[in-house]
């Protein structure tokens, strides 16, 4: 009787704990699908790092799980966290290669961009035969195939320049770009995502990432660096996104990038520099340079009649080569801008193309582009203004300049001799940084005139020194006209012209009797000369 109890006993414990393990295993696999759901719901909502926290959690307990591992591989390439990238879709092409169709398209993309080019070769080729053989699928592997060959190329032979961070005065923990310094070098403005931005708020509609806002440096001549980055004084900055775009070449003015974070829309605004120094409210730059489309990116050339700008606009009447594309825009009037003119598809391609500077000297052209022949990502090309009024092909800046990273927001010295822009190095501070480059042993400009100089001052009445909005004609020693400006509300005026040379001014404003001169405009040796003339006119009489 005894042995009959212990049996049945037995089996009732065996059976409970067949339930306890059964139930255990349900319960696991439902958590499992409720996680993965979780963490991808976050994902596709724009919030990786949060759907990277919940793939986190469930590696724990689930490690030899290909679809967990890829999941995080996935997120880490959009986190732009190559090498991680690399570890975590190798370790789901290990467990099962066969996880998902695009495991092998991903692993090439993560290989590509942590610098892995012969394992990015291989991957995709391995991924072609794997893929539903779509033209657009076949069309950008074969794409990316050719951007690992000639990266290649480009490491092999390297450009002479030197590249240095700008440091901890200028460069944060988060993102730091779009670089803009005045043709003087005196004033450096840039964009930030850093925790002390207004508000200190996360874009929570975008990436959640801090808001941009705008930081301004002044060059410290004693120190010969940047000064400490401080939040640009004025209502520049708002709790929204506040992107720097460019300061113009005389400091006047700052083009901005405005966005409130709730739509996926974003327009150009202007502010100009107040007496005081400090800046005015910027205002809406409107229609025909806006529109309902994504505005970004705006230049202005140093005499201040040419806008060149970065528009999503669409259709045929525009011109549209891709989703982002570069115009420029020329003044009618001191207040009024012509209609947009798209640059065409010599420099516009299918793809985007952002970030574009106009040189002091009017005639190249830097912007950084997907669809001209890169490294990977974004590269920086250049491109001249022709005799005939046609652009060059774009030329790719090179290595190490260009890398197999997103490369942006280029900009060159009025010299030719500097070039700052944003990137992503090794020895970066954070996300992103913005670098200096030494381009004295390059000769990047390749023929395009390099040899300007400054001339700035103020046009005044000669009656109680009043402003005067005048228009300044140059003429060279040959009486040849060379460049027209304008000076503004307060009578400054700025312009950039070749050195070495003596040139005839004529100024015209409306109420007063015209005015000539002449001014010897001399060559920086080691920097750009900057030479002040202030003129005076003389009221017309009885008006």
């Amino acid at each position: 009787m005894k042995n009959k109890f212990t049996l049945l006993l037995s089996l009732i414990l065996s059976l409970n704990s067949f339930v306890l393990n059964a139930q255990d295993k349900t319960t696991g696999k439902i958590g499992y699908k409720m996680k993965m759901s979780e963490a991808r719901h976050e994902y596709l909502n724009g919030n990786i790092r949060g759907g990277l926290l919940i793939y986190r959690e469930l590696l724990k307990e689930f490690t030899n799980d290909a679809m967990v591992n890829y999941r995080m591989g996935e997120c880490y390439l959009d986190l732009k966290e190559w090498s991680l990238a690399v570890e975590y879709l190798q370790n789901a092409k290990n467990i099962d290669e066969n996880v998902v169709p695009e495991l092998y398209y991903q692993l090439g993309v993560a290989y590509h961009r942590n610098n892995q080019l012969d394992n990015a070769s291989e991957a995709f080729n391995t991924y072609l035969p794997k893929s539903k053989k779509r033209d657009r699928e076949v069309y950008d592997v074969n794409t990316m195939l050719t951007q690992v060959d000639f990266a290649k190329k480009m490491i092999n032979s390297p450009v002479k320049v030197e590249i240095t961070n700008l440091g901890k005065n200028i460069n944060s923990r988060g993102g730091d770009y779009s670089p803009s310094i005045s043709a003087d070098g005196k004033t450096l403005i840039f964009t930030s995502r850093r925790s002390d931005t207004k508000g200190g708020g996360v874009d929570k509609a975008g990436d959640y990432k801090y808001f941009e806002d705008i930081y301004l440096s002044e060059w410290d001549s004693a120190k010969g660096d940047w000064g400490k980055a401080q939040p640009i004084e004025g209502k520049l900055n708002t709790e929204g996104h506040d992107a720097s775009l460019s300061i113009s070449p005389d400091g006047s003015q700052i083009f901005i990038y405005r966005n409130d974070g709730k739509i996926y829309i974003g327009d150009i605004f202007v502010s100009k520099k107040r007496t005081s120094g400090s800046w005015g409210n910027p205002k809406d730059m409107e229609k025909p340079i806006n529109s309902s489309y994504f505005e970004s990116s705006a230049s202005l050339s140093a005499d201040g009649n040419k806008l060149y700008f970065v528009s999503e606009r669409e259709g045929n009447k525009n011109g549209a080569q891709g989703r982002g594309d570069i115009y420029v825009v020329e003044k009618i009037t001191k207040s009024t801008w012509g209609e947009p003119k798209n640059l065409g598809p010599i420099i516009n391609t299918p793809k985007d193309e952002i970030s574009v500077f106009i040189h002091p000297d009017g005639k190249t052209l830097f912007f950084s582009s997907k669809g001209h022949l890169s490294m990977g990502g974004y590269d920086i090309f250049m491109s001249k203004l022709q005799m005939d009024g046609t652009w060059s092909k774009p030329e790719n800046l090179g290595y190490p300049i260009n890398t197999i990273d997103d490369d942006v927001h280029f900009i060159l010295s009025t010299d030719g001799r500097i070039g700052h822009y944003s990137t992503v190095r090794t020895d970066g501070l954070g996300e992103r940084d913005i670098y200096k480059i030494d381009l004295s042993n390059y000769d990047l400009l390749k023929g395009v005139q390099v040899n300007l100089s400054i001339l700035k001052g103020r046009i005044s009445s000669t009656n109680k020194d009043e402003s005067v909005q005048g228009e300044i004609e140059f003429k060279n020693d040959k009486g040849e006209v060379v460049a027209k400006t304008n000076a503004d509300d307060e009578g400054n005026y700025f312009i950039t012209l070749s050195g070495n040379q003596k040139y005839s001014l004529l100024i015209n404003a409306e109420g007063f009797e015209s005015k000539t001169s002449e001014v010897s405009l001399p060559l920086g040796e080691t920097t750009t000369h900057i030479q002040v003339e202030n003129y005076q006119m003389t009221p017309v009489v009885g008006q």
